[in-house]
C-alpha cells in the first residue's frame, strides 16, 4: 500500500475559478436598477440643470460600468488558452470547441469595449446639454444602444454560460505528478487496485464522457507521487462501441504523463474472454500509446489461464505480473515494476503542462 499526503494545493483545474456571467437580460435589469436606485434624487447644486445633468450622467455611468464590468471580469477569468496544458486544452475541445470559445470570448469583449466607448460619447454630449428633455433623450439613446449591444452577443453569452459548468466539473490533476491510468475490461478488479494502492479512500470525479465518473486515488512511490485513475465505462470495451466524443475523451488521455496498468482477469470470471480481453488491450496500445504494465488478476483461483496470458503477452513484448488485489498477493512486486517503469520514461512519457 502506497502511503498518502495531502495534495490540494497541488490540484489544479485551470477552469474551475472562471466567473460565470449572467444572462444576458439578468445584466441588463442589474444594470438598469442599479442606475435608477442611484438617481432618484437630486443632489444639491445652485442650479437645477445640472443637478438633472448629474444625475442623468451618473445613471449612464452606472450602466455602463455595471455591464462593462462584469463581462470584462468573466473575460478575464477565462484561462489563456494556448497556455493551458494540452490535456484540458484537448478536452476544451472535445466539450465546447476551442474556435467557438475564442469567439464567443472575443464577442464578449468586443461587447465590454463597445459600451464603454458608447457611454463616452453620451457623456461628452451629456455636458453640452441644457433642455432637461433632451438629456433624458440621450439617456434613453444611450440605454437603447447598450441593451442592442448586449442583445448582439446574447447567443456567445448563453453558449459560454452552457459551457462553463462542463468545464468547471473535468476533474483536478496535479500536473507535476505522474498520472496512472487503470484500464481492462469490467469487473476485473480495478477499482479494487487502486482502494489497496492508496491509504486514502479515492474519490470520484465528474467527467463528462462517462456517466458513472472517474475513480482518483493518490500515493507516494519512491520516485514521487502519483494519481491512480480509473476510467469506468471509458476504457473497458472496444473502440468500436465508441462515438465521436468518446473516442476524442480517449485520445485527451495520451497527454497524462505517466503509464497505463491493464487489469486482466485469465480466470475469464470477469464475464469476459480472454481473446477479448487482449483484443481490447492492443486497441488501446494503438490508440492510446504509453508505457503498459499488465496486472494479471484473481491469481488465488486455481482455474485461469495464467501460463497461455502470460505466453501471448509475452509475444507482444509486455510485462505482466500475477497478482490478487483483493487479497493484495503480488502488490509489491506491481508497485516495484511501476516504480521501475516510471524512473526509466521520466521526461519521455507525455506530461501535463507540457505542449504536444
Amino acid at each position: 500500500m502506497l502511503s498518502y499526503s495531502s495534495w490540494d494545493d497541488n490540484l489544479v483545474n485551470p477552469f474551475s475559478s472562471i466567473v460565470e456571467p449572467p444572462a444576458v437580460e439578468d445584466l441588463i435589469e442589474i444594470s438598469f436598477r442599479r442606475a435608477f436606485s442611484k438617481g432618484k434624487s437630486l443632489k444639491r447644486r445652485r442650479d437645477k440643470i445640472s443637478a438633472i445633468r448629474d444625475r442623468e450622467i451618473g445613471r449612464i455611468q452606472s450602466v455602463a460600468d455595471t455591464i462593462s464590468l462584469k463581462l470584462e471580469n468573466f473575460v478575464k477569468s477565462f484561462p489563456n488558452i494556448d497556455e493551458i496544458d494540452p490535456f484540458y486544452r484537448e478536452l476544451l475541445d472535445v466539450l465546447a470547441g476551442t474556435d467557438e470559445i475564442k469567439h464567443s470570448l472575443g464577442a464578449v469583449f468586443w461587447a465590454s469595449t463597445t459600451i464603454k466607448k458608447i457611454s463616452r460619447f453620451y457623456y461628452s454630449s451629456m455636458r453640452r446639454e441644457s433642455d432637461p428633455d433632451r438629456m433624458a433623450e440621450l439617456r434613453r439613446e444611450f440605454l437603447g444602444r447598450a441593451v442592442s449591444v448586449l442583445r448582439r452577443v446574447r447567443k456567445e453569452i448563453d453558449f459560454l454560460r452552457n459551457s462553463i459548468p462542463k468545464l468547471r466539473d473535468l476533474p483536478d490533476f496535479d500536473i507535476n505528478s505522474p498520472v496512472v491510468i487503470i484500464a481492462g475490461m469490467p469487473n476485473t478488479g480495478k477499482s479494487t487496485l487502486i482502494s489497496k494502492l492508496t491509504t486514502k479512500k479515492p474519490e470520484i470525479a465528474p467527467y463528462p464522457f462517462t456517466t458513472k465518473g472517474l475513480i482518483i486515488g493518490h500515493g507516494e512511490t519512491s520516485v514521487g507521487r502519483v494519481q491512480f485513475v480509473d476510467t469506468p465505462g471509458l476504457l473497458d470495451r472496444p473502440l468500436s462501441e465508441r462515438n465521436k466524443m468518446e473516442l476524442q475523451a480517449i485520445a485527451a488521455l495520451r497527454h497524462l504523463r505517466g503509464p497505463v496498468i491493464y487489469m486482466m482477469d485469465p480466470t475469464e470470471t470477469c464475464g469476459y474472454s480472454l481473446d477479448s480481453q487482449l483484443s481490447l488491450l492492443r486497441e488501446l496500445m494503438e490508440s492510446l500509446p504509453k508505457p503498459y504494465l499488465v496486472a494479471l488478476n484473481k491469481c488465488d483461483i486455481e482455474d485461469g489461464k495464467f501460463p497461455e496470458a502470460e505466453r501471448r503477452l509475452e509475444g507482444m513484448k509486455i510485462r505482466a505480473l500475477r497478482i490478487s488485489a483483493e487479497r493484495g498477493d503480488g502488490l509489491g512486486d506491481l508497485i516495484n515494476e511501476l516504480e521501475r517503469i516510471l524512473r526509466e520514461h521520466e521526461g519521455s512519457i507525455p506530461s501535463l503542462g507540457r505542449a504536444p
